[in-house]
């Protein structure tokens, strides 16, 4: 009995030594498709996407790796869509608006009508504030025109990966 337990013991350091971050992935409803529309605070046009689909419900926490997988096409033109993923919760410091990751950018023409494949890594600098959907989810801006039109993507692929 006593062996027994030493080498559950063991088996149990070595477990906790090696314990890594869950990986997972999930994907957009079929068809999903979001409308990216001129507000007081941003230049451009912007679409906040949050569900518990977005993130599997789970809570961001500093120093993950996301990947996100982007098929779309847009009704208009426009140029760049910079994405973040944000903290958009009333718990968020500054409140309503803490970018949890770096900006990362579509760069150049986003054409009407036609299909654009990306896929983007996100590494958070910040973990959310809670395990809400506001204060989980992934934010869409254009940065040139059209400013007063609205911008709608429609997603054939909207796939979220944690990696680390």
């Amino acid at each position: 009995m006593k062996k027994l337990w030493m080498v559950l013991s063991v088996l149990l350091v070595i477990g906790i030594g090696t314990a890594r971050a869950q990986v997972w992935t999930t994907d957009a409803p079929s068809s999903y498709s979001i409308k990216l529309a001129k507000n007081q605070w941003s230049p451009g046009n912007i679409a906040v996407v949050k569900g518990s689909w977005v993130f599997k419900g789970n809570r961001i926490k500093a120093g993950e790796t996301y990947e996100v997988e982007l098929t779309f096409k847009s009704n208009r033109e426009f140029k760049d869509l910079q994405v973040v993923i944000v903290d958009g919760s009333e718990t968020a410091e500054p409140k309503w608006w803490m970018e949890l990751t770096e900006y990362n950018e579509i760069e150049g023409t986003i054409p009407k009508d036609t299909e654009i494949n990306k896929k983007l890594t996100f590494t958070t600098l910040k973990g959310a504030t809670a395990g809400s959907n506001d204060a989980n989810s992934i934010t869409f801006t254009t940065i040139g025109s059209p400013k007063d039109a609205t911008v709608t993507l429609t997603f054939s692929k909207f796939t979220v990966t944690r990696v680390k």
